[in-house]
């Protein structure tokens, strides 16, 4: 028997937990990063900073959202990994994310040197690769194994009925 078959999910469903890891690790993840960005922000700023100093004016705006990325990090990880509040998570990963990989794409855009391209491309990909994870990982978390039921709550995603 199957532990999807009833109208409800068992509580003793093992595909049920069996998200739990990954989007726990996934929260501890950004979490970690968003602290280590924390720990040395004017590092961070600096880095961030780097591929603009031509430009002061976007140097500026790069340098606030350099500020308020570590927070996103950190609040999107808890968040997502308690799923809790999963609009707000969502809206603090993606914002997070999406915004690294547009600075480094600007950042590649503007500048000629080698070095800071090569940086910043490592910034494309792991921020990239954070996103996929994290879509993937939210997507496993909608309906684990198929025990998901219209009556059971399921964090960050519709309600489907099997």
């Amino acid at each position: 028997m199957s532990c999807c078959s009833t109208s409800s999910v068992p509580r003793m469903c093992p595909s049920r937990y069996a998200v739990w890891f990954p989007r726990i690790a996934f929260g501890m993840v950004l979490l970690g990063y968003g602290v280590n960005h924390f720990r040395t922000l004017s590092n961070f700023v600096q880095y961030a900073q780097e591929p603009f100093v031509a430009f002061p004016a976007l140097a500026g705006v790069v340098a606030a959202f350099a500020y308020v990325v570590p927070a996103l990090m950190i609040a999107g990880g808890i968040l997502f990994a308690m799923k809790l509040f999963c609009p707000i998570s969502k809206v603090c990963i993606l914002v997070a994310l999406s915004g690294i990989i547009s600075w480094a794409g600007l950042g590649i855009l503007v500048n000629t040197d080698q070095r800071i391209v090569g940086m910043l491309g490592g910034s494309i990909q792991s921020a990239s690769v954070l996103l996929i994870l994290f879509f993937v990982i939210k997507k496993m978390s909608k309906c684990s194994g198929g025990c998901a039921s219209s009556s059971a709550s399921s964090c960050c995603s519709s309600h489907s009925t099997h």
